[in-house]
Order: structure tokens, then sequence, then C-alpha cells
């Protein structure tokens, strides 16, 4: 019966690996040259290789659709049962083919791994038959053969070799490693979460991670790349619940929804005079404060200089009508968005402290089995909550274990990985949660690439506003004084509606950097 499985699951990584050969020009040129006569147990897998190898020489791409073409030229030399399996299998795999990206780098990882294993079993039968036969001379130049073939397929690399330097700016200019940004101004503080990458989203309990976890998983889905939501805080249909409503943005009942909007703060204390200007009255009382919005007002928001640098980055309100969620209306939506970006989401709940990473790659690679799904994204809800991958390790070295495996997580899948953690105690009255508020150890920032916080004040929690910050960052440099102003609803899960870059300034320090002439 185990071999029966190995069987099954060996024929499901060769059609995978022949599926990457025939839609991705990436994934052919990394391996062909580890592909041999005897690389495949498959005959049709073998077939088809030879005829994605040729078509690169000749092209120097992979074949796509055009193996549709080859294989009708080809079957005139077939038997109807080669055929008839040749067909089935281009008609399993014809929206594969047309996929435009996946993960190459973990296909990559798979097929060099399973083309050494055949390599190594092929050769230590030969060995073993030769020496059975006394045939010792031919027995040893297998031997040589495999050790050139264990060359050919080191890891080790010359990375200033002229091939390895073409190979460089090959994978610069394709930029398969980006993966998504988050929207608007916010996207542009953060950049792209890429490849291999490990982030950290940081904040007081109740801030809103898992929220911020959910809309990473969108706005990857939405770039059309493979998301695996692992939850550990709520079950299955939690998760689905706010998914529904960021998607749909309905809410429990029908009804007017006070939204944030931006506003300039010149119209808010009617200092303006611009012509622009979309309003005539001023909104702050003579202390200066904003008054409780209320259906009717005379006042209204102006944008008319956002994006310029007269505007003064306020906040007010709006009223926008939203729908009750209802079975009908949700499937009607979510059609459209998976008419749009494809089936790429999967979610797995755990009880909190009850599943470690070994646990979820597990899961990932049953996922991959059964459905041939590859990761672009880990989202896992959260890093705090995971069991520990050795019970013999506790405290802080414990917590300290769980992200760095987090981090060899995206490495060995060449995904991102995104999750949270809470902050300390110290931070919840803290108007900035800074790398000192890191709750438990402060070595999780040295795993991260990239690490955010999630900021609110109650006067903010009112408005339906947080200010993101950056804490820590791998590569390039970042402005602890910059922060990223969003708008969101949480009530019908919309939790980035907008954004804008605000710059705020301590008291002490803006009298250093005016005292030595920095601009502000």
């Amino acid at each position: 019966m185990a071999l029966l499985k190995r069987r099954i699951v060996d024929n499901e990584i060769e059609e995978r690996i022949l599926t990457g050969l025939i839609s991705s020009s990436v994934f052919l040129r990394e391996i062909e040259n580890q592909i041999k006569k005897d690389s495949f147990a498959i005959p049709f897998v073998k077939l088809i290789s030879g005829w994605c190898i040729d078509y690169h020489k000749k092209y120097q791409k992979s074949p796509g659709e055009n193996i549709r073409d080859i294989f009708n030229i080809e079957k005139a030399n077939m038997k109807d049962e080669e055929q008839g399996i040749i067909s089935d299998f281009l008609v399993r795999v014809s929206s594969k083919i047309n996929q435009q990206e996946f993960n190459v780098e973990y296909l990559k990882d798979v097929a060099k791994r399973y083309l050494k294993k055949r390599r190594i079993k092929e050769s230590c039968e030969r060995i073993r038959s030769f020496i059975e036969l006394d045939r010792v001379e031919e027995a040893e130049k297998e031997m040589m053969q495999y050790k050139k073939y264990s060359k050919e397929s080191s890891e080790w690399v010359d990375v200033l070799s002229e091939e390895e330097i073409k190979k460089y700016f090959i994978a610069i200019a394709d930029k398969s490693s980006e993966l998504f940004s988050m929207p608007g101004a916010l996207g542009k503080m953060l950049g792209c979460f890429e490849r291999g990458w490990l982030v950290g989203i940081m904040a007081p309990a109740k801030r809103g991670k898992t929220f911020w976890l959910i809309e990473t998983a969108v706005q990857a889905m939405m770039e059309r790349k493979n998301v695996v939501f692992i939850s550990l805080e709520m079950d299955s249909r939690r998760v689905q619940n706010r998914l529904l409503k960021r998607l749909t943005a309905f809410g429990e009942r029908t009804e007017d929804y006070l939204y944030p909007c931006f506003d300039c703060l010149k119209n808010q204390d009617d200092s303006c005079r611009k012509k622009e200007r979309t309003n005539r009255v001023g909104l702050l009382d003579k202390d200066g404060d904003k008054p409780e919005f209320k259906r009717g007002m005379n006042y209204q928001p102006c944008t008319a200089c956002r994006g310029k640098r007269d505007f003064s980055v306020g906040t007010w309100f709006t009223l926008i009508r939203r729908n009750e969620m209802k079975q009908s209306s949700t499937l009607k939506i979510v059609k459209g968005v998976r008419d749009s970006f494809g089936n790429s989401l999967r979610i797995k709940s755990y009880p909190a402290f009850s599943a470690c990473i070994s646990d979820i790659k597990s899961d990932i690679d049953n996922l991959f089995v059964l459905e041939e799904f590859i990761p672009d994204v880990i989202v896992i809800d959260y890093a705090d909550i995971l069991a520990p991958e050795d019970g013999r390790i506790i405290g802080r070295d414990r917590i300290d274990d769980t992200w760095k495996t987090l981090k060899n997580l995206a490495e060995e899948r060449h995904c991102a990985v995104i999750t949270a953690s809470q902050s300390n105690r110290a931070s919840f009255k803290k108007k900035y949660v800074e790398e000192i508020d890191i709750a438990e150890d402060i070595r999780k920032i040295a795993n991260v690439d990239l690490m955010f916080s999630i900021n609110q004040t109650p006067l903010e929690k009112y408005e339906s506003t947080v200010r993101i910050n950056i804490v820590a960052r791998r590569d390039g440099d970042f402005d602890k004084y910059k922060s990223c102003l969003v708008l969101q609803k949480l009530e019908v899960g919309q939790v980035a509606l907008d954004s804008e870059i605000v710059y705020d300034f301590r008291e002490e320090e803006r009298k250093e950097r005016e005292k030595n002439n920095f601009r502000i």
C-alpha cells in the first residue's frame, strides 16, 4: 500500500514538473540540463519533456500553448492509446499552461530533488546489476557518470562567473521575486512584498491584526498569487465572514454607514480662500474642536488640492449606503472575483497552540499533492500562538526559534510569510509602537525582512483611522517620523479604504531638527 501511494505521489510530481516545463521559460531553462533519458518513470512525460527541451533550444522559450501543435504533428507516429493519454493530459493542464505566473523557485527545488532521487536510484540499480554480473569496470564507469551528473547539479554557485552574472540580470529584469503591494500611499511606503520575506505586523491586542492579515491575503490574491491563510485564533467560518465582508463591503444590516474620508485641515478651520474649494463654511467650533457628525450638516469635505503641497491632511465623515449580506448577492460578487483573479486562496484553521510550523508544512505538502496548489504567500494568524517545534526549548528561546523557523519557511518555499505579533503592555498607551515595544523577545526583529506597526489612539478609533509605521526593514532605509494614515470601516470589512503619508515629530525631536537646520 505504501509503495502504491509513493508511486501515485511520484506520478503527480512528474506531471507537475512537466506542466512547468511546458508553461515556464525560466523553469525550463533552469532544469533542462538535469533531465536525462531516465529522469522520468512515466513514458509520456519522457516524450513531452523531450519536445519541450528541443523547442527551447530552437526558440529560447517554453512551448506554452504551442505544445498542442507539436502534439498534432507528432501523434501520427503514435499508437491510439498513447495519443489518448497525452491528449487527456493536455486537457487536464490547459488552464495551468495559460497561467503566466506560479512559484517557479519552489517547483524548481521540488524538481531538482526529484530528479536527483531518480538519478541516484537508477545509478544504484545499474551498479548493483553490474557487480552481480562481475562487470566491475562498467560499475565503476557508472559511478563516474553519476559523479559528473552530481557536479552539474551542485548547488554551489560561482557568483562572479559570466554565466551567473547573466543569470543575475535576467532574474532582476523579470522581477519574479516581487509578489504584491498594498494599495495607494501605504504601498509606496511599505514597498513590494517579495519571495523569501518574513513580514511581521505588530500591535497591542484588539487593534485589528487579523483584519490586516486578511487584507494582505486579499491583495496577494488580486495579483493572482496563490495564498494559504492559516488561522490559529478563529475557525474557518469566522475568517470566511471577514473575508466575504472585505470582498463585498456588505454589512449585518442594510443601512447608511458612517465612512471616514479625507478632508483638508484648511477647509475645516475655514482658512482656505482658493476658488477650487468645494465648501464655503468651516467645521471647527470656537475652541478648534470638531463637532459630532450629524446627518444633513451644511459642511462638505474638500480634497481639491489633494496630491499638492497645499493639502493639509485631515479626516471627516460621509454616509454610504451598504446592503445586508445575503447569499444571492454575495455569490454574484464572489463569482466576479474568482473570474477576475482565479481560485487562488485556501484557508485552514487549527486550535490555538495545537499546530507548529512542521504541521503547517505537512498540510501544505498535502495541498500540493491533492490540488497541485503551491503557495506564493503564506499568512499565519498568528506567530505568538504557534506550538513550539521542540518542546525542550522554553521561554524566550522558544519565541526566537519560532521566528527563525518562519524565516526558514519563507526561504525554503520561496514565498512570502506574513504573520503578526502582540506588542507589550506599555504600548497600549503609546501613540507609536516602536521596536522596543516587541513583546517577549526582541530577537523577532532580527528575523524579519519587514515589520510594521498598527497605531491608534482612542480619538483615531472613533474616527475610523489608523497610522502605519515601519518598525524594521532589512534592506533599504526608512524614516521613523513617517506614518501612513489609513481610513477603514471594519464593520463592513474594509481595512484600507484610502491612505495618505503624514509626518509627526515629537516636540523634543522637532526642536533638535530645527536646531540642526533639518527641513521639517
